[in-house]
């Protein structure tokens, strides 16, 4: 069954917008450009910075009834400070952290080093004076340090946290944190501090779980760039090139549009489609390969993508085209039974079990098929709950709420050829069901003539 179909049987998700005419209505956030103006109004970073930070601190005092967080995890920073990020700082380096306290609106940002001096210029919405020097020495960085230094780092990292925590009458109260590193947490617990991280882990995980409506307009945005990529990968994809071509171009595209790549993308082809690698070789690209390619990781402002489509070099085979379209119809029948309300099992319940189908080439149980047919939140990070794979969800059920934004991704092989093909959408839950902001075709695969 084609996706044109399912748009005839449940709605077209990619025009779900009508004005007061009854007309579809352009989906502006999907059609932004990436540049500041006068004239429009685009996304409205200061309601995003203002409503990421209202939503964690709701989440974390007047629900979990912190006094205070320390931040670590580089996404939660980000989520509270919506400050520069470089990539080393990624996911908890212990080069920079945050505070934020239940007594003053403001977070406390502890920099590294040179930048620091950037920020307080580059973010004029944190107070200048709760823009900080970072003490590195929890992390990998107080690893790398040695245990003597590490050990004199944090008990000095301790104490600039304890003077604010008391600066801000909340140095009796519990203090939240969401990096597990046990030897910051015994520096904090000797200074008479209460650690809480289960509460902290939860609250920030409860928070990011339901997205801005800014938010979402930047995942848009990132899936636009996707888009790109894609168009790039079918006007540089021929016969005679290596993956890493491929991948080059990808790269050129996804930067020149105002993105970044965090540590992902990658092409597939061959052999390494089935089973799949997820990973890119440097093979040379042959007629009759399977060609796919996966923007995962690449964010715009913070906000990632994982999106995969597929390719072929020439005309692909009917067991080719069969395989593919297993795929779709797994893909969009699990897409057809999202909606608020239902849980992650009804949507896992749409898939085949793994040993039915996979069995030929070894597959025994749901724990070998990680990562093949699943679903999983999006937005600053990779991976965001909830997860929907039937390893899990059959027996854990999760309730999906608008809001909510997942990335969701099939794949199949085919035993003649013994390669395989891979789809991904992302998409977001509406009060009416789903709207999908990845725009690729995907009703078939894309084929690559060869030129003679």
């Amino acid at each position: 069954m084609s996706t044109k179909n399912y748009v005839g049987g449940f709605g077209d998700y990619r025009s779900s917008y009508k004005d007061e005419y009854g007309y579809n209505a352009p989906d502006y956030a999907s059609g932004y450009g990436f540049y500041a103006v006068d004239f429009e109004e685009r996304v409205n970073m200061d309601r995003l910075r203002r409503g990421r930070l209202e939503r964690a601190r709701q989440k974390l005092f007047k629900e979990k009834g912190l006094g205070a967080f320390l931040s670590l995890d580089e996404k939660n920073i980000i989520y509270i400070t919506s400050t520069y990020r470089p990539f080393w700082t990624m996911p908890a380096s212990g080069l920079r952290y945050a505070l934020l306290v239940s007594t003053s609106d403001a977070p406390i940002l502890y920099e590294q080093g040179d930048i620091g001096y950037h920020i307080k210029r580059m973010a004029p919405w944190i107070p200048a004076a709760n823009i900080k020097y970072a003490i590195t020495g929890a992390s990998w960085i107080g690893v790398a340090m040695g245990k003597e230094a590490r050990e004199a780092q944090l008990k000095k990292m301790v104490r600039q946290i304890k003077e604010d925590l008391k600066a801000n009458k909340v140095d009796k109260e519990p203090l939240g944190i969401d990096f597990y590193d046990e030897a910051l947490i015994n520096a904090l617990r000797a200074e008479g501090i209460q650690v809480e991280y289960s509460k902290a882990v939860e609250a920030m995980i409860e928070a990011r779980m339901i997205k801005l409506p800014e938010e979402i307009a930047l995942l848009k945005m990132a899936a636009m760039i996707g888009d790109a990529v894609f168009q790039t990968i079918a006007d540089t994809l021929r016969a005679g090139i290596t993956e890493y071509d491929i991948l080059a171009a990808a790269f050129h595209t996804a930067y020149k549009l105002g993105a970044e790549v965090w540590n992902g993308m990658f092409v597939t082809s061959g052999p390494y489609t089935w089973p799949n690698l997820r990973a890119t070789t440097g093979r040379l690209i042959r007629p009759g390969d399977v060609v796919y390619f996966d923007t995962y990781n690449m964010a715009y402002m913070g906000y990632r993508t994982c999106y995969y489509r597929t390719f072929f070099v020439g005309r692909a085979p009917k067991s080719i085209k069969d395989a593919y379209q297993r795929a779709l119809d797994w893909l969009y029948e699990a897409i057809k039974a999202i909606r608020p309300g239902v849980t992650t099992k009804d949507v896992a319940e749409k898939w085949p079990s793994g040993p039915e189908v996979w069995g030929w080439y070894g597959v025994k149980d749901e724990d070998m098929t990680a990562g093949n047919n699943w679903a999983h939140g999006i937005g600053l990070s990779l991976y965001e709950p909830p997860i929907i794979w039937r390893a899990v969800s059959l027996d854990y059920p999760v309730r999906i709420e608008p809001g909510m934004t997942f990335a969701i991704e099939t794949q199949e092989g085919d035993k003649e050829t013994r390669q395989g093909v891979r789809i991904e959408e992302m998409l977001v839950v509406t009060e009416a069901g789903v709207e999908i902001i990845t725009k690729w075709p995907v009703d078939e695969i894309t084929e690559v003539p060869i030129v003679r």
